[in-house]
């Protein structure tokens, strides 16, 4: 009886030893490292467009009913700068002030802003929310 109990644990030590292979995962290709911090705008430009503002609502949730054409002459009628994940579109000396707000990349080749909120630019503090497409 002692024999065949030395033989079961035998043969069950042997069969459940297995050892499963391992593979080797395949390395990861090379990734450019951005060493340039300078925030360069050289993609995305408003210069030379034309965008329609269709729908304004301001602070009061009032809706302004006004279709504003807003016409980019030139790099110096705006401002444009890319943050983290978006771009701060400053618009100065509008009928609501000094004005700024995110707009996405997207949203800028697309050519399609919806409920953009603009803040004052020196008070931080909410002006109006702008809907407005490029023609």
């Amino acid at each position: 009886m002692r024999n065949v109990f030395y033989l079961f644990c035998l043969v069950l030590l042997a069969s459940s030893c297995y050892k499963e292979e391992i593979k080797p995962q395949e390395p990861l290709a090379p990734q450019p490292i951005i060493t340039d911090t300078t925030f360069v705008d050289t993609t995305v430009s408003l210069k030379n467009t034309v965008w329609v503002i269709t729908k304004v609502l301001n602070t009061n949730f009032d809706e302004e009913v006004r279709t504003d054409t807003l016409v980019f002459l030139s790099n110096n009628t705006y401002s444009l700068y890319p943050n983290n994940l978006n771009y701060t579109l400053t618009l100065n000396n509008t009928p609501w002030g000094h004005i700024s707000g995110g707009v996405f990349e997207y949203n800028l080749t697309q050519g399609e802003i919806l409920n953009c909120q603009f803040k004052n630019y020196f008070t931080g503090q909410n002006v109006i929310k702008v809907w407005m497409y490029k023609q």
